[in-house]
Formats: structure tokens, sequence, C-alpha cells
């Protein structure tokens, strides 16, 4: 069918540019495009006839988008789907390098190292993906991708989306039919080729065994027969031992890989996370990576006092490492939020190593006893070696200099060459040990993103520097309590304003190397100011002090994403989500930037991670209520609303208002706006979500009369006005441009 190509740019339209088809795609159709919005290639895979008979392509789109919510380093992400010519569709970004099935054609077996290597990525592809629910039925070497010595796994969802398809169109067998069309004979588990209902995750660890097979002596088992003598192999005759093929492989190796091929799936291991923990102890050498720099995540440190009034304590240690490895430029540190994102849930170090894509792992834990202090720490490799070890009994106030002398053995444990005359990598913000221990406490409590605890967070930074006046730090996170709790609660007056940036000059005044500080600033000057360009160079500013600052690279993406520089935007928020994978902030922006894009099923993975991440996120919330009403999805939208309403936070009513009034609920948006007006006789009640909720309810005059309110009240909600398509109907009003334009931006044009 040649004439599929210009067909497919046909459907496509403008927003891709194909640029060639690729050779090699199995079942499927594979051209390369240019995704002309962000200037990135993409793959678009379109599926044959045979397999999509009697399949819903609207059901199978919205699958895709389900499935795409994956994101995990070792798995290629779905993007969008679509038809042609009632062929479905679907795309993932190219993956510059080469396929398994190409290196095993081009060199045959793997070095033992490097193949246990690529066996530990793929099987921590399938760890995750299986605890998501999906399973991917067609594990071959063509849908392994080899990109900078790392190992990618493509096409997962595919076949739960066609199987989930076909049975909206009534067909029969579902995920076991669609399996055995999608499955590939040389890899198909006995159970899969038997069309067996009961078919689940095991047949991913079946095909994994195969693979790793040939990765390890160049051929499957049972190379070379037709496919149905393959897969009557595969159902009845026992492969030959891997030993007997290449006798230089481990025992514990071999011995997995069969195991992983038996017949009966309850024989095998029984989760992918097994095949990880046998791995970790297989003893080979790890293939060295081409020159990667040093990479750490410094894990949680163990509160072993049983007292749970001392987590602040063990927590801000780990913070402070965090902070001070984060000081070495020729180390990458990974984020806070996602290393305490992995805390308590008993993961290998090999799993959250190839979870955070880091090299080593500090961890260690925390005793505090009266004034006594026991710290122990361990440096180790992501195969579980220990390459640094000590502990510390010393006295509480020797907690500065513990810091110090753990973060310089790590730099010498991973033989860093650090700058002439560096200095120390721990600065103490404080001296006094009491505002030092109140700080921690408020921070602790802010990150818990609950209007309670932010509340009581500011108490206790407020103590910390009436205690001690010269706490820059203290004074930093001061003023982003303060900001935070007008974005988080709708309270908004200018005294607080005011406060905010007096807090933050305060501390780059103490402390012109604090990054905190510089970020506290830019954060005011963005939020209340307005102020884009000074806005943007104290971000810059914190970023130079700590390029690892996800935080600021968070900001700064949002300052760009509410002047329109949607590019821009998504390379700082994706610079973020490097340092930070598991920053549920950034994933929620990233779903914002796409949702201002008019692209919705890419910004829903991202808004659901950032729900997983943080269930009790409102704000994230109620922004997945927006992806829902733009898939017209109006029963998931009103659920998200629901959600951020139940949370407490003062706008999840007038949003969820906004939602009954454009899903037709009308009685319900009114009944719920007057309980929000009547309040206080609506002084508090929060101008930007209340002007949208009489957009909603389609009037107009007072829509725009809760706008200009908010303009007056510096509401930080309303710089978001030119990118929030709920606005949409207001973009030809007069009114709705001089709005943008007081804000210093750019009004963007009407749809």
């Amino acid at each position: 069918m040649p004439e599929l190509r210009d067909q497919l740019q046909t459907t496509l339209g403008t927003a891709y540019t194909l640029e060639r088809e690729l050779g090699g795609g199995g079942m499927s159709r594979v051209f390369v495009a240019e995704e002309r919005t962000l200037g990135r290639r993409v793959v678009v895979k379109v599926l044959p006839s045979d397999i999509v008979s009697g399949v819903s392509v609207e059901r199978f789109k919205r699958e895709i988008t389900l499935a795409a919510r994956l994101q995990h380093p070792h798995i290629v992400p779905l993007l969008t789907a679509g038809e042609t010519e009632g062929l479905p569709y679907f795309t993932m970004p190219l993956v510059e390098g080469e396929s398994l099935r190409a290196r095993l054609t081009r060199t045959g077996e793997f070095p033992i190292a490097e193949a246990v290597r690529v066996l530990r990525e793929v099987a921590s592809a399938l760890a995750y993906a299986h605890r998501k629910g999906i399973v991917h039925r067609d594990i071959k070497p063509e849908n392994i991708l080899l990109t900078e010595d790392h190992a990618v796994v493509a096409d997962f969802g595919v076949a739960k989306a066609l199987a989930a398809a076909t049975e909206a169109e009534g067909s029969r067998g579902g995920l076991t039919s669609i399996g055995v069309a999608l499955g590939t004979p040389a890899y198909m588990a006995p159970e899969q080729a038997a069309a067996d209902p009961a078919t689940d995750h095991r047949a991913d660890i079946y095909a994994f065994g195969v693979v790793a097979y040939e990765l390890l002596t160049g051929q499957a088992p049972f190379a070379g027969r037709p496919a149905q003598a393959l897969l009557a192999a595969h159902m009845i005759e026992l492969p030959e031992p891997l030993e007997r093929r290449r006798s230089a492989v481990p025992q514990a190796l071999a011995s997995l890989v069969m195991r992983c091929l038996e017949k009966r799936p309850a024989d095998r291991p029984q989760h992918a996370e097994e095949i990880l923990r046998a791995l970790d102890g297989i003893p080979v050498s790890r293939a060295p990576a081409a020159a990667a720099r040093p990479s750490v995540a410094v894990l949680p440190m163990v509160n072993t006092s049983g007292a749970p009034e001392n987590e602040h304590f063990s927590d801000g240690l780990t913070d402070e490492l965090i902070g001070a490895l984060s000081q070495v430029r020729e180390l990458t540190v990974s984020g806070r939020t996602s290393v305490f994102a992995l805390k308590g849930k008993g993961l290998s170090i090999r799993a959250i190593a190839d979870m955070l894509d880091v090299g080593h792992v500090l961890e260690g834990s925390v005793r505090r006893a009266g004034n006594r202090l026991k710290v122990s720490v361990q440096l180790v490799d992501a195969e579980g070696r220990i390459l640094w070890s000590d502990a510390y009994d010393r006295m509480v106030t020797d907690v500065f200099a513990v810091q110090e002398e753990i973060a310089q053995a790590v730099v010498k444990a991973l033989e860093i060459r650090l700058a002439p005359a560096p200095g120390p990598l721990v600065r103490p913000a404080t001296a006094n040990l009491q505002a030092y221990d109140l700080f921690l406490k408020g921070r602790l409590l802010l990150h818990r993103f609950t209007p309670e605890d932010q509340e009581r967070s500011i108490g206790y930074f407020e103590q910390a520097i009436a205690i001690d006046s010269s706490y820059a730090s203290a004074y930093a996170w001061l003023s982003y309590a303060y900001v935070f709790r007008v974005v988080l609660t709708g309270c908004s007056n200018r005294e607080e304003m005011a406060r905010s940036r007096d807090y933050a000059q305060k501390a780059i005044e103490l402390d012109p190397a604090l990054a905190d500080a510089h970020w506290a600033l830019g954060l005011v000057l963005f939020t209340y100011s307005w102020d884009w360009e000074n806005a943007g160079r104290a971000l810059e500013r914190a970023i130079a002090l700590n390029p690892g600052h996800g935080d600021a690279r968070h900001i700064c993406g949002i300052t760009l994403l509410h002047q329109r520089r949607f590019a821009d935007a998504l390379s700082q928020l994706t610079m973020a989500l490097a340092a930070d994978p598991l920053l549920s902030d950034a994933h929620m922006t990233i779903g914002r930037v796409y949702l201002s894009m008019g692209q919705p099923e890419r910004a829903l993975p991202h808004l659901q991670e950032a729900v997983d991440l943080s269930p009790g996120f409102a704000i994230a919330q109620w922004n997945l209520g927006h992806t829902y009403l733009q898939l017209q999805k109006p029963n998931e939208a009103l659920a998200a609303f629901q959600r951020s309403f139940e949370t407490g936070a003062a706008r999840g009513a007038a949003s969820l208002a906004y939602a009954y009034a454009v899903t037709g609920h009308r009685e319900k948006a009114m009944a719920l706006m007057r309980t929000v007006l009547d309040q206080d006789g609506g002084r508090d009640a929060p101008p930007y979500q209340t002007a949208m909720a009489y957009v909603g309810l389609a009037d107009f005059d007072e829509a725009f009369r809760w706008l200009e309110r908010g303009a007056l009240d510096l509401d930080p909600w309303i710089t978001a006005l030119n990118v929030e398509p709920a606005f949409e109907p207001l973009r030809s009003d007069p009114r709705f441009a001089s709005l943008v334009r007081r804000m210093g931006l750019v009004p963007a044009p009407s749809v």
C-alpha cells in the first residue's frame, strides 16, 4: 500500500512532516517524522488491517493516552494516537541508536557483563510497567533499543490498548487474542501461544528469558524452525541448557535464564523484581558506560531513635547532604523530591539506581538521643558493592562537621578531582542549633503541601529567625512559604506580598551565594510584581549557583509558560526532571504547557504522574480535570475537580463550579458559587477561579469583574490568564487584551 505515506501525511497535517519510512518494522509500517512545534523527530507506527479488524479506533486512542502514563528511564514513552483511513497509528520519540536485533546481527553474542547490564535495564522496565498493570506481550530484540549504552523498551501498552479497543467493539478474546496476534513465535510463552485466557505478566518474563538466552549464546532457543514448529517447541520442548552453549556464563545467571523459560508460569520468577534481585547477586563486573560523570542519590536517612518527633532531623540531614554534594560541579546529584518519593518503598539498590539513573547510592541511619548524635552511612555502587562506609558518634553540636566529613568522604570515594581550593562543602547557615532544629521542622512541614502544615511551617521559620536574625536560609524559605500560602489557599493581601519580597531580599543580603535566596526572590518578582525580566535574572542566578536546583528550574519554566514561550518552558522543565525525575510540580507544569498548546493527550500522562506522586496535590488535580474536559471526558473531569475540592483548598470549590457549568450541571454550579460567595460576603473568594466559574456560566461581565479584582489584588494565578484555555471565550473581548498587557504580556491570538 504505497499510498499510505501520502494518506498519513494528509492526516497528520502541518503538525508533522514525514521524512522517511523505516525498514524492519515487523507487522506495522514505521515512519520517521519531524514534529514541527517542538522541532523534534518522532516515530509514527501504523498498524495493519489484519490486526485492527474490529477495533474501535476512538477507544484505541484513549487507551494509548492512558498507556502514555508510563514514565521510566528504560521505556520509550508513547505520545499520541490517531487513525488514517481506518488504520490506527501511534507516535513515540525517535531513539537514536540501534535495535538489539541489529546489534545481535552485527556482533553476535554479547560480552557477559554487558548482557547482564542490558538485561537489568529491561527487567527494570518490566518491573515498573507490571506494577502499573501494563503487560507488553511482544518482548523481543526488535522492541529493545540501544542508545548511549543503555537499553530502552518500545511499544509498551500497545497490546493492552488494542485489546481494550477490541472488547469495546464486542469482539471476544480480548487481551489474549491480541497477545497472540502481536506476539512473535520465537519469543512467545506457551500459554500465550495456546491463547490461554489466564495469560498474564509472566508471559513477558518468558519472553525476557528468550531474549536473555539469545544475548548470551547468539541464538534464541529452537532458532531456524518454521513458525508453527517454533510455537510447538516452546509449548513442549526443553531448550538446550544455556551453560552447554556457553560455559563461561556464571551458573547463577544460567539458572535464572532457564527458570524464566519454564513451561509453567508458576515455575518462573513471579515478578520482574525477583529477576532484578537475582541479577544483583551475579558476580560480574558492570560494563563501563561511556565517560559518564559520577552520579549519586542520597537516600532519606533512617530515623532509628524510635521517636517520630526526630524525623525532621534525619530528613534534614538528608537535605543538607544533597545540598552539600550539589555544590560539586563534577557530580550529578538526584533531587530531593525524587529520593524522598522512594522513602519506605523497600526497593533494591539496583532498582533505585535504575529509576533515578544514577551510578551510586548513599544510604544510612541517624539516631539522636539527648545531646548525642549517632550516624551510620555507606556509599554503594549500582551493583550493591560498598565503596565506603563509616559511623559517627558525636555531640549534636557537631552535626555540621559530620555533614562535611560525609560529603568529603563521598567525593574522595568517587575519585572526583575538585577545582583548586574549593573550600568546605558544608557552610552552616546558622551556629544556633535551636534555630536549625526549628528550620528543619518548618521545611519538613512545607513539603507536605497541605494548608495546615504550611501554616505551621511559617511559624517554625519565624521562630528560627527570632532566635537567629542572620539565618539566611530561614528567610528564603519563609519568603517561599508566604508565596505558597497565597497560591495554595487563595489568601492574598499586599502586606504579605511585601513581606515575602523583604524576606527574599534579606536572605540575599545575608548570603549572596545562597541559591535558595535568589530562587525565592525570582518567585516573588514573577508572582506579585510581574517583573518578568528581573524574575528571570534572579532564577538564572539561582541555577548558576546550583545547577541541580529543580525548584528554580521549575519556577523558571512557569514564567516562560506564562509568557507563551512554550519550547523554552519545556526545556527548563525537562532539565528539572533530569535532576529530579519524580518532581510532581514539574510533571504538573509540563502538563499545563501541553494544555496551553491544545494537546491534552500529551498533558494527561504528566498530570496523572503528578497526582500519582502527590495524591493530595490539589492544583494537579484540577489541572487534570481541565485535561479531561479538553479530551471530552466529562465524568473523569468532574471526578478530578471533586478530588481537588475535597482537599480543602479554597480554590477547589470555584473550580468545581466551573466544571459543573461546562458539563451541563448549571444548577449545581450556581449553588456551589452561592456557597463560595456567601462566605464573608465573597471577600476571600479566589478571583481567578471565580472568574473562570463565571466563564463556565457564560456571564462574561461578571468574569471580567473578578479578573479585574484579581489584577488589583495581585492574585498570583492571574498571570496564567494568557495561557489558560478555559478563558478562550473572553479572548476576542478588548478587555481581555487590556488585562494581559497590564501584566507585561503579549495577548495570545483568539482561535
